[in-house]
């Protein structure tokens, strides 16, 4: 008797060690902008507006956006709050660059014209999600996360029409020895921001318009 009572202890500590999500249950995610701890990327908008839309899901797997394989057997599915990739996106590139003093609004397009900027943005930011996934793997004591993203980025300076393009990669992992959801949401907002920190980094601002470095 006292040895299934230790075998199961030890059963059920490994249980509570790989995380609570249950097999097959949907884990939603809530992803926002991280800002750069230093300020090495800040960059002053001088009063420069941009309409970021929703990007195109140009993924070629779109559902889900990720899975988490289970010690014992079996998978849970990680979907984002908030609509889709495309429309989640644009909300978090809006967020971080307002984190970096840029006037940036996540709007639909047919609100470009709208009285967000009374009709007159800078720069509209739009693109394509072509990557956009996490992953996790529990085993005996730990939990591996990866994420991977790429989007394509196009800002259209309003002015003259000259638009700038950029393909921002993004990937990251991480083991965890307690996992949470948390954890994968955290690392894919971090990855994601860290791509926003290059778009930041390698443009400039020349009166109202929006250029390459």
């Amino acid at each position: 008797m006292k040895s299934r009572i230790v075998r199961f202890a030890c059963y059920l500590g490994l249980t509570v060690l790989t995380g609570c999500a249950a097999k097959g249950e949907v884990v939603m995610l809530d992803l926002h902008a991280v800002p750069p701890v230093g300020q090495a990327h800040m960059q002053e908008s001088d009063g420069l507006r941009v309409a970021v839309v929703p990007f195109q899901d140009a993924r070629s797997e779109t559902e889900p956006l990720g899975t988490r394989a289970h010690l014992w057997g079996g998978v849970s599915f990680f979907e984002i709050e908030g609509g889709e990739p495309g429309a989640v996106v644009a909300r978090v590139i809006a967020d971080y660059l307002q984190h970096q003093g840029w006037r940036a609004v996540a709007m639909e397009p047919s609100q470009v014209a709208g009285p967000a900027f009374n009709g007159h943005p800078d720069v509209k930011l739009s693109g394509s999600v072509l990557a956009f996934s996490v992953h996790a793997t529990s085993t005996i004591g730990s939990t591996e996360i990866k994420v991977a993203t790429k989007l394509d980025v196009e800002a259209e300076n309003m002015a003259d029409g000259s638009i700038v393009r950029m393909t921002l990669n993004g990937t990251g992992s991480q083991t965890v020895f307690w996992y949470e959801p948390e954890d994968a949401q955290r690392l894919i907002s971090e990855v994601l921001s860290e791509s926003f920190g290059k778009l930041v980094a390698d443009t400039r601002i020349e009166g109202n318009l929006l250029r390459l470095k």
